[in-house]
């Protein structure tokens, strides 16, 4: 019988692939055997390539379960890319257009300069690459610089059809806000028809979009800048007014070092120019500053056009998981976008993304958008097989996709959905949506979490363990666990209920519950999609 353990998207060749098969089902006794393949040629064995795979490609860092630190440790002595990669997130989330492993290659080769795209990472992920990189000398010391491969004239040729350097013009249909009167959020749902574009996208997938700038902030970027926005610099495919630059190819939220060297350089005033050359080798100052902060703080700085242009950030697309089938809605890509705004200083900041997506774009307005494919986080492929979904807030976009494709394929497999956000009369996404599924019985089990109802604050992780005894059944009979939402607290939070659920109902010590959440890791029946 043929086992594959490792899914066709993971970063290996075939024979890679084949031996880490082998290896990996002999470690966890899927062979018939119970015992690790030691190459012999039996008819029940997978055969073993005859040269093993490079000490290279053994990641033993790669796993977010294991602080930063000890995973740098690991890597240590390593070439700098695999250094590189121990600092990223280990998630393979896709969000930063790459897996860890490619993100650190690119940076290390200098296809790829900026050090801020991992965002499970966070500021602790930009602060690590930009050390080992300042260490190493051996490429930018700074996470803005231009990489010489992609912006001097030598871009690589751009692919046939619709993809991250080609996206396409969606056209939006709808954009509506799901959250109630009186509620403190703001989330869209936003549906965008693909046309004939051809592209095509599975559930678990996402979809990028590239953002553009508020007009506001770029009127006030200029009016700081003392510039009209006519002066013409430097885009993409040529020439273009400063207006169109600051709105459309660069980013305002996120000043660099290559920046503030610029700014500093163009400074008249003495202590000015000496606090902006300080702050090239200090992160703590810079944290929460956009471009706008930097030029009133520095109002003698002030650059010329061209060069001010060419300093700052290129704007990234945004990644946002897909919360339709296209089985259920041909031709048509729906997001769940959570409106994000905050109080800095006095003065409103934006989320460049999910305010153009909820505020800015009005039906029949295109935006530009790539499909990014998911790296083994999809619904079972077996239709019978049953999955236990973890997503609040807009974490529920991928598991509404799951849920509709299995409807129209007519899976049987069981649906546990567990949603929360803060209040249910005002926050209760898809509400219609998901009680019609447990009314149907496409849902089998909806557990529901609102924060803000009770005396006490429930979330996700606190129904997990009320329902331990049963979702640790749901585990025995080959559930699949899917997570997405929040990284930093949720997610790591599901997982420790996660692995505290399997010891005490299993009645398992730390090692064999973190073992038996490890086999799920490694054979697809744990994935996250956490950002």
């Amino acid at each position: 019988m043929s086992i594959s353990l490792i899914p066709d998207s993971a970063p290996f060749t075939p024979e890679q692939r084949a031996w880490l098969n082998g290896f990996l089902a002999g470690w966890i006794g899927l062979d018939g055997s119970g015992s690790p393949p030691v190459g012999h040629d039996s008819a029940t064995a997978i055969p073993v390539p005859p040269t093993p795979l490079p000490e290279a490609e053994d990641f033993p860092w790669h796993d977010p379960a294991i602080p930063m630190a000890e995973r740098q440790a690991m890597a240590e002595g390593k070439p700098l890319e695999r250094r590189l990669m121990a600092s990223m997130a280990q998630l393979d989330c896709g969000a930063c257009g790459y897996l860890c492993k490619t993100y650190a290659e690119a940076i290390a080769a200098g296809e790829e300069s900026s050090l801020t795209l991992c965002s499970p990472g966070g500021a602790e992920t930009s602060k690590a690459l930009k050390r080992i990189l300042k260490e190493a000398r051996t490429g930018p010391t700074n996470g803005n610089a231009p990489a010489a491969s992609a912006r001097n004239g030598h871009a690589p040729a751009t692919p046939a059809g619709w993809s991250r350097r080609n996206p396409y013009p969606a056209r939006i249909i709808r954009s509506v806000n799901l959250n109630g009167p009186g509620s403190d959020k703001k989330t869209h749902h936003v549906e965008l028809d693909l046309g004939d574009s051809g592209l095509e996208y599975a559930p678990g997938d996402s979809l990028g979009v590239y953002p553009t700038n508020c007009p506001d902030l770029v009127s006030e970027v200029l009016a700081a800048l003392r510039r009209s926005g006519d002066e013409p610099v430097a885009g993409p495919d040529g020439e273009v007014p400063l207006r169109e630059a600051l709105t459309r190819h660069r980013c305002l939220s996120r000043p660099g070092e290559e920046l503030i060297a610029t700014l500093a350089g163009s400074a008249t005033d003495y202590g000015e120019a000496a606090t902006l050359r300080s702050l090239i080798d200090d992160d703590g100052p810079l944290v929460g500053l956009d471009v706008l902060d930097l030029l009133r703080e520095f109002p003698s700085a002030r650059p010329e056009a061209a060069d001010f242009a060419a300093a700052l950030v290129g704007l990234a697309p945004r990644l946002y998981s897909i919360s339709s089938s296209p089985r259920r809605h041909p031709g048509q890509v729906h997001l769940t976008v959570g409106r994000v705004g905050w109080d800095h200083g006095g003065r409103i900041r934006k989320g460049v993304a999910s305010t153009m997506l909820a505020d800015r774009l009005t039906p029949g307005e295109e935006v530009r958008v790539f499909v990014q494919a998911s790296h083994g986080f999809a619904p079972p492929a077996d239709p019978s097989a049953p999955m236990i979904m973890i997503g609040p807030g807009t974490g529920i976009a991928p598991f509404r996709a799951f849920l509709q494709d299995r409807a129209a394929v007519g899976a049987t497999g069981r649906n546990w959905l567990f949603f929360g956000d803060r209040r249910r009369a005002t926050d209760f996404l898809y509400e219609e949506e998901l009680t019609d599924a447990l009314r149907t019985g496409l849902l089998t089990r909806l557990d529901l979490a609102f924060s803000r109802d009770g005396d006490r604050k429930l979330y996700v992780q606190d129904l997990m363990e009320e329902a331990s005894a049963e979702l640790f059944r749901w585990l025995e009979e080959g559930a699949s666990v899917y997570v997405c939402g929040d990284a930093k607290r949720m997610a790591a939070d599901v997982d420790a209920a996660l692995h505290g659920i399997v010891r005490r109902e299993g009645g398992m010590d730390d090692e064999h519950a973190r073992n038996y959440v490890r086999k799920m890791l490694v054979t697809g029946k744990y994935a996250r999609d956490v950002y």
